[in-house]
């Protein structure tokens, strides 16, 4: 692994966690793209169930279900969610809500069905080498920005000296004696298991392993992993993340501190290693984010050392 400059951004995209598992090739980790085309693959736990319902919503609405984007198919039912609450329908409207909480489910549990082995008790997370050896660059005051839900990263971790999930987040968490927390820490024993960690990974858009209490702060929840059946359906679960869409809550806490600090680490680092993110036309706020980061440096004559930009990481 070559070295860098250090601090280093690392930023990582869907297309990270895409070319870096590939331990069940059949259920491999969904692209903006390609979601609707793979989510017909998954078996178990009810998640068929939820898959075609969520189907049949794409095909009410496109009258097709392949070459549909997951973004863009949230965006519409998320913006017509709202014009149907003050400019109602004088028939019956549809229950766009529903599509919503049906479409957030489902991401949730793709991800976990394609990272993990969902057949074993407790869920196993796949490894990751490539996720092992990038990591490896990393040393104090570095950072990771993803735009990712997974948990990939954190589980690609081999040890607890630069990072833990207890004060590694971007923030506080609560819930570290949790299952999941207390696990990873037994893992990867330090002297100070749960002490500060030198790098911060900051999830912009959220994670499948968090909840969020006092409308806040985030909580690590015990088991991110279940995806489980009641009398046969589906069973939901709350977790904190900003769904697909345009109107991403970025302003309010917590997710305010991580856009906030994310900038200011894009615009002190020497090196920038983007891996798997194309920044796609869809994320206005993505693009924004950079843009401005961009201008900035520039004004100042602060260009970068080193960039290195992966669209599509293979091992």
């Amino acid at each position: 692994m070559r070295k860098f400059i250090h601090p280093v951004v690392l930023v990582f995209g869907a297309g990270a966690t895409r070319g870096s598992l590939s331990a069940n090739p059949d259920q491999p980790p969904p692209l903006d793209t390609d979601f609707f085309d793979l989510i017909g693959r998954i078996k178990g736990h009810g998640t068929p169930i939820l898959a075609k319902r969520v189907l049949k919503d794409v095909w009410e609405l496109y009258r097709r279900t392949t070459n549909i984007s997951l973004e863009a198919y949230y965006r519409d039912i998320e913006t017509r969610a709202i014009i149907g609450k003050f400019a109602k329908s004088a028939n019956q409207p549809k229950d766009w809500k529903r599509r919503q909480e049906d479409l957030e489910e489902l991401i949730r549990r793709v991800y976990i069905h394609t990272t993990c082995d969902t057949n074993q008790a407790p869920v196993a997370p796949y490894t990751s080498e490539f996720h092992l050896k990038i990591l490896r660059i990393l040393s104090s005051k570095d950072s990771i920005l993803t735009f990712n839900y997974d948990l990939t990263i954190e589980e690609s971790f081999e040890s607890a000296k630069l990072w833990n999930p207890v004060t590694g987040y971007g923030v506080t968490t609560g819930g570290k004696k949790s299952d999941w927390c207390r696990r990873w820490l037994e893992k990867r024993p330090t002297k100070k298991p749960g002490g500060q960690s030198k790098i911060q990974l900051l999830k912009l858009h959220g994670s499948i392993n968090w909840t969020l209490y006092n409308n806040q702060n985030i909580r690590l929840k015990p088991r991110p992993y279940v995806v489980r059946t009641i009398n046969r359906n589906p069973s939901f679960e709350k977790i904190s993340i900003l769904a697909p869409g345009w109107n991403k809550p970025i302003h309010k806490n917590p997710y305010k501190k991580f856009w906030r600090e994310a900038r200011l680490r894009l615009e002190k680092c020497k090196s920038l290693v983007i891996l798997g993110y194309s920044l796609p036309e869809t994320d206005l706020l993505a693009k924004a984010l950079l843009a401005e980061v961009v201008r900035l440096r520039s004004e100042r004559g602060n260009c970068l050392r080193e960039h290195i930009c992966a669209i599509q990481v293979t091992l």
